[in-house]
């Protein structure tokens, strides 16, 4: 895999990774905080939904750079390990997941997001989809640190590649 590559797959897998669980962990905690003063939680949700909105462009976006570095990597890389299957595989799953919340999931919300102080059923379909995005958030957060952490349990294709081509012949006697 190419320096620049590697570069763009490890910065979406981080955004993809530690980006999510950093939003889900602030939203978390502004939740809370804003309970803790009285706010009610559908309030302080509908406050924190603008950071969802805006991250989901920015998942949407490596999401997009992930499959680009991957493909790339499968078409330029013959000597695959087993494990850059399994990584390939975790990068799809990400990617699906992330595509899903930012194109399956957020557009709805935002749609609903002025309704549901009003409107209970509203309510209750912007309730359900939260539900649901937590679900793929998860499945997100994990294909991304899965995809992330791939390449350290094995060797390289770099070194698989380089083993094949410079291992000198063995001579019998």
């Amino acid at each position: 895999m190419g320096t620049f590559t590697k570069i763009a797959r490890t910065l979406s897998l981080v955004m993809l990774s530690g980006g999510s669980a950093a939003i889900v962990f602030a939203a978390i905690v502004l939740v809370k905080a804003a309970t803790a003063k009285g706010i009610p939680v559908a309030e302080a949700a509908t406050a924190n939904a603008p950071l969802f909105i805006a991250y989901s462009r920015v998942a949407l976006g490596s999401a997009i750079v992930l499959l680009i570095a991957e493909v790339i990597d499968l078409v330029t890389n013959k000597n695959k390990a087993a494990l850059s299957k399994v990584r390939y595989v975790s990068s799809v799953i990400c990617a699906i997941a992330a595509f899903g919340f930012a194109l399956g999931i957020v557009p709805p919300l935002e749609e609903l997001l002025p309704l549901i102080a009003q409107d209970p059923a509203a309510h209750e379909k912007f309730h359900k989809l939260h539900e649901m995005s937590r679900v793929i958030f998860g499945i997100s957060i994990l294909g991304a640190f899965t995809s992330l952490l791939i390449p350290i349990f094995g060797k390289s294709e770099e070194t698989i590649a380089s083993t094949k081509t410079t291992a000198a012949p063995v001579e019998t006697a």
